[in-house]
């Protein structure tokens, strides 16, 4: 496992014979990098469980400064809660940052299925506790606290992630992330 956020636990929602049949609702699907599983303004349907690679979730304002809302990997489960429960369309892309191996749920099918609603709380909370993480960190963490809490969270994100998009994801510029690596690496020498 990449970090200390919570994991999103199957076995907590469904045995094992009842996760057989939430999978056999599954499409797999693969994406190379680059390419977009939706854009801002899609209504995603779905739920996505990541099985391999990596992706963002980035907001790109209209002069082109972009942010990362979340990234996703192995293990995760994630979808756009905010198109769910208002039914607009989504505020941000979701995009490969690596070769993924996806498997897709229509919100449609699991809403019919008895563990759903198990399900859908599991999958509530666990995106609850990393959001409020977050939130705290962005608004009490320096720059340089913001960091190294993404260090100490996700060691293995930072050789995966281009700098631009680690500094996107701190609400930094790629110059102060410059800045507080070289401060990190004096600190660690001295």
């Amino acid at each position: 496992m990449l970090t200390d956020r919570p994991p999103f636990d199957w076995a907590q929602v469904a045995d094992k014979e009842e996760a057989a049949r939430l999978l056999s609702f599954a499409r797999p699907l693969t994406l190379s990098p680059k390419s977009c599983l939706w854009h801002a303004g899609d209504s995603p349907d779905l739920l996505v469980r990541v099985e391999q690679g990596l992706l963002r979730a980035k907001l790109v304002l209209e002069d082109g400064r972009e942010y990362i809302k979340e990234f996703y990997w192995e293990g995760d489960e994630f979808l756009d809660f905010h198109h769910l429960l208002s039914g607009e369309p989504a505020r941000y892309s979701v995009e490969a940052l690596e070769p993924c191996h996806l498997q897709l749920f229509s919100l449609a099918d699991l809403r019919q299925l008895p563990g759903w609603p198990r399900w859908y709380q599991h999958l509530l909370e666990v995106q609850l506790r990393i959001k409020e993480e977050k939130e705290q960190l962005l608004l009490t963490g320096s720059p340089q606290a913001r960091y190294q809490h993404f260090l100490d969270s996700f060691p293995a994100l930072d050789a995966r992630v281009p700098d631009h998009q680690i500094a996107a994801y701190l609400g930094i510029t790629p110059i102060s992330l410059s800045r507080i690596r070289k401060r990190l690496k004096e600190l660690n020498k001295g």
